[in-house]
């Protein structure tokens, strides 16, 4: 008898073990194929169902929250084309003079970053700034024209991925608001303070143009812009003396204080992001070019990443639905009051990605985490913010400087109608100031000192991440964080000589 497994065995024998070697692999890679399908096809009824209930309370509780919605709304409260700013911001920008930028970004410009320091740059410096005064002369008297402007809508072209829009007019508006930082510090060097309050007006102006554009990274530059106006308008008060334009100022800078940009481009992120999730499922965003832009950082996509992509996509639904709580648990949070604002943030669980989590990558790659990836190998974060705290933080710190700036302009209208500073800020209620505004890091008010040569204005944030230079009488004591605030010079230190090196 002749044994099968012999390898001397017949070639029919030999051929029945292959055959039923492959019959059994067949078997296995089926059963495998089957068990994978079903799985997908299980994760992807289960994130159809996860985002449905999502949706439909965000559609009970917020509606009009998708992007098509907000731009609509945004559209319909565009100011007639008379009022609109935007445009002339934009002819400003243009004109604005290639050598005045490139001075702006070189060294020379550095000492005129000032915050409410009542001593002049040194004479090099005041020498290379005015070497560009004649050259801009017209077009700053153009941006100072925009004094009082009440508000503008850019035309915004929307990239048929949302995230992939580039809104370039937020750049122009940053030219011309410190092209006005420039011609307020040129107009208290010439002994006019009151031309530049009304140049840090105009840059409150330019911020304005921007508006509620509904975009994360608008609002960004909105508040950057804000503050620098602020800035501006306090540097004027530590050079000079104005007594014109002072109410309206503060009033402004009030107004702008209570913006809540945080909460408007969080609305309008989450209504991208849905936009985005929803374009990838319809196939309107061709997963190509999304990958090529987002996340597979190679010159040319090729047809594995489309594969990739094609295998991902039953997994799109609760990817959705994930990003979507995350950035509505982000929202809610911005909404509560400030000083209560970051713990509710960094109490959203993150957005979790690979190695850990493979069902959310998209999640992952254009949410936004609270704060910076732990990790090792860092998390490629899609959009332009590094963390979520960052601009947070920045937002906030927006709202001190505003309402630290409206403060000190109501003690100087105190002081020229008393020929002194006020005792404390309760001494401004309600003549010159509604109410003492409230710390937006902790929810007390404002801190305010009196010294012999100035008083100060400002506020503590108490563990604060930035570690930036700030006055020792916005400190308290040892404890770590950040004091922002302004000092409010007496009238015979205001513009006193740079101090020899």
């Amino acid at each position: 008898m002749i044994d099968p497994d012999d390898e001397f065995a017949p070639p029919h024998s030999r051929f029945r073990r292959v055959r039923k070697l492959a019959f059994w692999s067949l078997g296995l890679f089926v059963a495998i194929a089957f068990v994978l399908l079903l799985g997908r096809w299980q994760t992807g009824r289960l994130g159809q169902r996860q985002l449905a209930v999502v949706t439909d309370r965000l559609d009970a509780t917020d509606p009009g929250w998708r992007l098509d919605a907000i731009l609509n709304e945004w559209e319909k409260d565009a100011p007639p084309q008379d009022e609109n700013t935007a445009p002339r911001v934009l002819e400003i920008a243009d004109a604005v003079p290639d050598e005045w930028k490139k001075w702006l970004a070189s060294k020379e410009a550095t000492p005129w970053e000032q915050i409410s320091d009542n001593r002049l740059p040194p004479h090099d410096a005041i020498a290379s700034a005015r070497s560009h005064a004649a050259a801009t002369s017209r077009v700053r008297a153009q941006a100072r024209g925009l004094c009082g402007a009440r508000g503008g809508r850019f035309s915004v072209a929307l990239h048929p991925d949302p995230l992939g829009t580039i809104l370039r007019h937020t750049n122009q508006c940053w030219t011309v608001a410190s092209l006005l930082r420039y011609d307020a510090h040129q107009s208290a060097l010439e002994k006019d303070p009151n031309r530049g309050i009304s140049s840090a007006r105009a840059a409150l102006a330019v911020a304005r143009a921007i508006g509620d554009e509904p975009s994360l990274g608008a609002q960004l530059f909105r508040v950057w812009c804000m503050s620098t106006a602020a800035q501006t308008a306090m540097q004027v008060l530590a050079w000079g003396e104005p007594n014109e334009g002072l109410e309206d100022l503060q009033t402004e800078l009030l107004a702008a204080a209570d913006v809540p940009y945080l909460r408007i481009g969080l609305r309008a992120y989450r209504g991208t992001v849905d936009a985005l999730f929803r374009g990838l499922a319809d196939g309107t965003i061709p997963p190509e070019h999304w990958f090529w832009i987002k996340f597979a950082n190679v010159s040319e996509a090729g047809p594995e990443h489309v594969a990739a992509f094609r295998a991902y996509r039953a997994l799109l639904p609760g990817d959705h639905a994930k990003a979507l709580e995350i950035l509505t648990a982000y929202y809610e949070a911005a909404k509560r009051p400030p000083h209560e604002q970051l713990a509710a943030l960094s109490a959203v669980p993150p957005p979790v990605g690979p190695p850990d989590e493979f069902r959310h990558l998209i999640t992952w790659l254009v949410v936004p985490p609270y704060a910076r990836s732990t990790r090792t190998e860092a998390q490629r974060y899609v959009s332009a913010p590094p963390s979520l705290s960052e601009v947070a933080g920045a937002a906030l710190q927006a709202r001190a400087n505003l309402l630290c700036a409206a403060t000190g302009v109501a003690c100087e209208r105190f002081r020229l109608a008393h020929r002194r500073w006020p005792g404390a800020l309760t001494d401004l209620v309600p003549a010159f100031l509604p109410a003492v505004p409230l710390n937006p890091f902790d929810g007390t008010p404002l801190n305010y000192r009196l010294f012999a040569d100035r008083a100060a204005v400002y506020c503590f944030w108490q563990d604060a991440p930035t570690k930036a230079e700030c006055p020792e009488e916005f400190r308290r004591g040892a404890t770590p964080g950040l004091g922002i605030g302004y000092r409010l010079w007496n009238p015979d230190t205001r513009g006193l000589p740079a101090k020899e090196q």
